[in-house]
């Protein structure tokens, strides 16, 4: 009869578990379990008897109704604890604060109500499930620490694959004046090249870093102490950059007669703006009522880089109007000040200010944002060189490239002077000397962007030797003739751009598709350190100062991935809870 019955008596044991619990399901136990708690079964249910076929259908229907049960439970846990973590990845990903997560349920939960407001079944269906998804401010950031320990742990499982990394490292103080170290590393994961934050280098291999990028500060560079100095001690073969983007500015520096001239623009803009509410309402009421092009001046910062030009171009488009409301003052500052706008000598140098800050910020625009190539940003301060010659050139003669001054020479009949033209020989200078010291020599550069144009036994190949010592050299200069004699190259060198051109190498030229890739994860300037300051401004704002470091690192580092987590596997792992 066991050997008969067996299934039975396996979904007997089973449902009589929920009340009796048997120790192991073999079938010396289901037996025993049987003949002692069940002893008058065959009585009142005889064998091959329709009472005992009924009996059983309905003992294994409520077995299977409670595994049904349990599994629906289950899965509707899963399925809150799923939404919760996604609700939490917005939310960081939008660098919002944890108490959010119970507004967005209260708008889904009011939005369900509206929507389905004519169907009452399915809307309380909605609405309950909804109120089960767990979204209290505790809860979104234990789902935070989860998610950004889930990216932590993918990036350091990419680096571990991956041949060379480039970091770019940055220091900024947050809100609460906390010194943070924002480290991003740059690398090749098998299909493209990406940039995320490490911050902290426990889990790097150190060996792996080819190169780092900082904005030169002494804590950063310092012979003894500086961080470039002790990487350096550990990773012989390190090249170290200068960013690319704050050697431009610094090459822009002002000084002598423009920077008094700068100094005085801020000053008149401060004085209009920063003095006295009352005068700065009385101002941008005049705007208005003259129908002027702009409703307010801009101000001034030196952190951020294009905001000089743009204060420029707005105090020399609202010139007229300055001067109304300047003579209409009736203080000392306010006559100093209209003195100052209508000196035509003082205000051609505003003129040719604003020209030049305008052509400094197109090169600015060029420089930021992420996935730059180092050749990519040389090649855009190249060509800035080359134009700064023109530019020399231009303001003695026609003025093209210098529209604001060439206006305001014509108006007042006037011509440039030596002031002029000293500022744009110091600037091609200042580039001359910063950009001539760059690590990288222009022919290994070329190399990369044009593989078919560089000699194969130029001095380059010696340079390649040096940022990556296990290359090959002889192998690397015979196939650079080999590449520069294939058609196939480069017809495909016309439709791709240079990084996909590289990563598409074929594997017989390895020795130049490595140092390529070597110089491709290059980071060539700390935008991305940058960029996640003011991310990091934007977290811990002035409502969060009490936010943790470890918390805002979290969340930083789900606001700049690229990664998408697995939700569902994230689940899977964890113990799942209704919304109490």
């Amino acid at each position: 009869m066991f050997v008969r019955s067996g299934r039975f008596y396996q979904h007997l044991s089973e449902f009589q578990e929920q009340q009796e619990p048997v120790a192991v399901c073999k079938v010396a136990n289901i037996k025993r379990h049987f003949e002692t708690r069940h002893s008058n079964f065959n009585e009142n249910f005889p064998a091959k008897s329709e009472i005992r076929r009924q009996k059983i259908a309905s003992l294994i229907a409520s077995y299977n109704h409670s595994v049904t049960t349990i599994h629906k439970t289950t899965s509707a846990q899963e399925n809150a604890t799923t939404a919760s973590l996604r609700v939490s990845w917005n939310l960081a990903k939008a660098k919002k604060p944890f108490t959010d997560a119970e507004l967005i349920k209260t708008c889904a939960i009011d939005m369900v109500e509206e929507v389905l407001s004519h169907d009452e079944k399915t809307r309380k269906t909605v609405v309950d499930l909804l109120k089960h998804v767990p979204l209290s401010d505790n809860t979104a950031m234990r789902r935070v620490e989860v998610l950004a320990e889930d990216c932590l742990c993918d990036l350091l499982s990419r680096l571990k694959k991956t041949d060379f990394v480039s970091l770019a490292i940055d220091t900024s103080c947050d809100r609460t004046d906390i010194e943070q170290l924002s480290v991003f590393v740059r690398f090749f994961d098998e299909k493209d090249f990406r940039e995320e934050l490490l911050c902290l280098l426990n889990g790097l291999d150190i060996s792996k870093v080819t190169s780092v990028v900082t904005d030169g500060a002494p804590s950063m560079v310092g012979q003894q102490k500086g961080l470039v100095s002790r990487l350096a001690a550990v990773i012989p073969a390190l090249t170290a950059f200068h960013c690319i983007i704050h050697k431009s500015v610094l090459c822009a520096k002002l000084c002598g007669k423009m920077k008094d001239t700068m100094d005085n623009v801020m000053k008149l803009v401060n004085f209009i703006r920063e003095s006295s509410s009352l005068q700065h309402r009385l101002f941008r009421a005049l705007l208005e009522e003259m129908s002027a092009a702009h409703h307010d001046l801009l101000l001034h910062n030196d952190v951020r880089w294009l905001s000089k030009g743009r204060v420029l171009e707005r105090v020399c488009e609202l010139h007229d109007e300055l001067c109304s409301f300047l003579g209409n003052l009736q203080n000392e500052k306010a006559h100093s000040f209209l003195k100052f706008l209508n000196d035509s000598k003082e205000m051609a140098y505003v003129h040719f200010l604003c020209d030049i800050t305008s052509h400094l910020n197109q090169l600015n625009l060029q420089l930021q944002g992420k996935n730059h190539t180092i050749a990519d940003m040389y090649e855009a301060v190249e060509a800035f060189r080359l134009k700064l010659d023109l530019f020399q050139r231009d303001i003695q003669g026609r003025k093209l490239h210098f529209p604001k001054l060439q206006q305001h020479c014509e108006k007042n009949k006037m011509q440039e002077d030596a002031v002029m033209q000293a500022f744009l020989g110091r600037l091609i200078e200042n580039f001359k000397v910063r950009f001539e010291s760059f690590n990288l020599s222009s022919e290994i550069l070329l190399f990369l962007r044009q593989p078919f144009s560089v000699s194969a036994d130029g001095q380059w190949t010696a340079e390649a030797k040096r940022l990556l010592p296990s290359l090959d050299e002889a192998s690397l200069q015979m196939e650079i003739l080999e590449i520069s004699k294939s058609d196939l190259l480069k017809e495909q060198h016309k439709d791709v751009s240079v990084t996909e051109f590289w990563i598409n190498m074929i594997p017989q030229f390895s020795q130049a598709r490595q140092i390529a890739m070597l110089l491709l994860t290059a980071f060539p300037s700390t935008y991305i350190c940058e960029s996640s300051f003011s991310s990091m401004n934007i977290i811990k704002s002035q409502d969060r100062n009490k936010l943790s470091s470890a918390h805002l690192e979290q969340c930083l580092r789900i606001a700049t991935t690229e990664h998408h987590p697995n939700f569902r596997s994230l689940v899977s792992t964890r113990r799942c809870h209704f919304s109490h």
